[in-house]
């Protein structure tokens, strides 16, 4: 009778923890739902350390793609956390790639399938939530990457589950004992029991980075078929049979799937609790895994193929939201093979918070001058981004965007090299060396590269020189050079080759203005020597740096 009581309320409270966190569950399933909805026309403001970057980068691999340089000079990881509202793992390891490859061509249709993808996500705000809330409990793979498990599990080989076998039997074997002889029972219960736990924790040190690649693949699958039995319209009707191919040649996997669906990790509650007692006394994560590791490695492929369905609607949803943030947006027009002017108008940087509107439409290079912090690295990195962001989301900050596919370069925000002993200047020829390398390879895709303050990192006279010459070559047919400089000189020795444009401030009342508005034309004013007046320099200082300016001036070659 004791036992069975003992039984009794073992089960009672084993009942109410189950009906306890079911309710807990579908509270924060009901709030998360609210929160992904009033979230839509906001930014994303998730944390993404140096760690988690590099893992998210992992699933990047790709040919044609944005060089470090170039995502680093126009700082695209912020660019990518502001959209990231990525539920899984695979949505942000997609995201991130796809940002990280503009297409050179769209002959399959891929930007016009997406487009269609992207506006029902939009616009259907129930199916939006239903699926997000799908790819949540789908999850992240946690400290590495789904690429990471895969690849290292080659050098795990076969492993036997004969050990974890006989742990189990011996526990069943001391539960028994228990109503034949209760003290050596017991007894036996505990030993079996300390046994497993040991040895669970030593198997457990060897397998937990895999585990959660098993458990995050069962996952998917899951979330898979979830996606599949949502009835969505049909303009998703092609993205449905893409997942339920790719689903289908996973099949063989699911006999494995039960129970280790979720007993990899934790809920930090007392349910999961309970579960981390079973699984250390059972194995039955550890037998999983190895009854799984055959299958996975014989199934890479097909786990690869669904990981990036799975990770293709999660990134699409991320660019409606990331939509629905922009002031404005326009989706891009690009042309193939013909090369069509480059126009943007009221394109805008979507990282400042009131950003002032910028226009062009250009059949050739682009020389900009003005002062510092007139904002001619800002318009640079402005077109930049949207140029890429045009070849990869199929979204623009902008009223308006055409142009081609371009192959996108820049040289900009660059800074000695002391790890490899390399000085400014050296960094700096690498940069636009590469720039070059592209330019003298054929393509049918225009190059597009920015450069700002062409060879800043030497003499005046050699940087001229050097300037116009690299600038003449980057004006050749098939690329538009974008490029900033202080160096009005080369505004008259490439004015046949760059239209010219200038940014300006006016110095009012002690203090200093910036427009910010692209305008027409080579700077004429040179306020250098006035803002040091502004910024409380000796009048001393400011008279004799004018006069000087001025003598300086006569013998300028232009």
């Amino acid at each position: 009778m004791e036992i069975i009581v003992f039984f009794s309320a073992i089960f009672l409270v084993f009942l109410y923890v189950m009906i306890r966190g079911a309710y807990e569950e579908k509270q924060r399933r009901k709030n998360y739902r609210e929160h992904l909805r009033k979230s839509f026309g906001s930014f994303a403001d998730k944390e993404l350390n140096q760690d988690r970057l590099e893992r998210i980068a992992d699933r990047f691999r790709g040919q044609n793609a944005i060089d470090d340089i170039t995502w680093n000079d126009l700082n695209m990881d912020s660019i990518f956390s502001m959209m990231d509202f990525a539920q899984s793992s695979s949505g942000e390891e997609y995201l991130y790639a796809m940002l990280r490859q503009p297409l050179l061509s769209d002959k399959d249709k891929r930007l016009e399938k997406m487009e269609r993808h992207i506006c029902y996500m939009m616009g259907h705000e129930e199916k939006r939530l239903d699926t997000m809330l799908c790819l949540n409990d789908l999850g992240t793979t946690g400290k590495y990457s789904l690429y990471d498990y895969m690849k290292y599990l080659e050098q795990l080989g076969r492993r036997s589950n004969l050990k974890h076998y006989v742990g189990i039997v011996l526990l069943v074997v001391s539960l028994a004992l228990i109503f034949l002889n209760t003290s050596v029972g017991v007894m036996l219960l505990i030993a079996a029991a300390c046994v497993n736990i040991v040895t669970y924790m030593r198997e457990k040190n060897e397998a937990a980075p895999y585990v959660a690649g098993f458990a995050y693949i069962m996952r998917m699958m899951k979330c898979a078929d979830g996606i599949i039995a949502a009835e969505y319209g049909s303009d998703m009707n092609d993205y449905i049979s893409l997942l339920k191919e790719r689903r289908a040649k996973l099949k063989a996997m699911e006999r494995s799937s039960g129970m280790v669906m979720k007993l990899n990790s934790s809920t930090g509650n007392i349910g999961g609790l309970i579960f981390d007692y079973i699984k250390m006394l059972t194995h039955i994560d550890l037998i999983k895994f190895n009854s799984m590791l055959k299958l996975v490695s014989g199934n890479a492929e097909a786990i690869y193929g669904i990981t990036d369905a799975i990770g293709y609607l999660d990134a699409v949803i991320s660019i409606g939201y990331f939509r629905a943030a922009l002031p404005h947006y326009c989706v891009p027009s690009l042309s193939e093979g013909k090369r069509e002017p480059f126009i943007i108008k009221e394109g805008f940087h979507p990282v400042i918070k009131q950003p002032v509107l910028n226009s062009f439409a250009q059949g050739r290079g682009m020389l900009i001058t003005g002062s510092n912090a007139s904002g001619k690295s800002t318009f640079l990195k402005m077109t930049a981004i949207n140029a890429i962001l045009a070849q990869t989301i199929h979204t623009c900050a902008a009223r308006e965007y055409n142009g081609n596919f371009y192959r996108i370069y820049s040289s900009m925000a660059l800074c000695d090299n002391l790890d490899g002993g390399e000085s400014y200047y050296i960094v700096e020829i690498k940069a636009l060396k590469r720039i070059m390398d592209a330019a003298a390879l054929e393509s049918e895709n225009p190059l597009l590269c920015f450069v700002d303050e062409v060879l800043r990192g030497t003499n005046t006279v050699e940087r001229i020189a050097a300037s116009a010459q690299i600038l003449k070559r980057l004006s050749q047919k098939g690329i538009y050079c974008f490029a900033a400089t202080h160096d009005i000189e080369l505004t008259h020795l490439l004015e046949d080759s760059y239209d010219n444009f200038h940014f300006e401030e006016e110095v009012k009342d002690g203090d200093v203005l910036f427009s910010y508005h692209l305008l027409e034309g080579r700077a004429h004013t040179r306020n250098a020597i006035k803002l040091l007046e502004v910024m409380g320099f000796s009048e001393d200082i400011v008279k004799e740096a004018d006069k000087m300016a001025a003598e300086l001036a006569q013998y300028s070659p232009v």
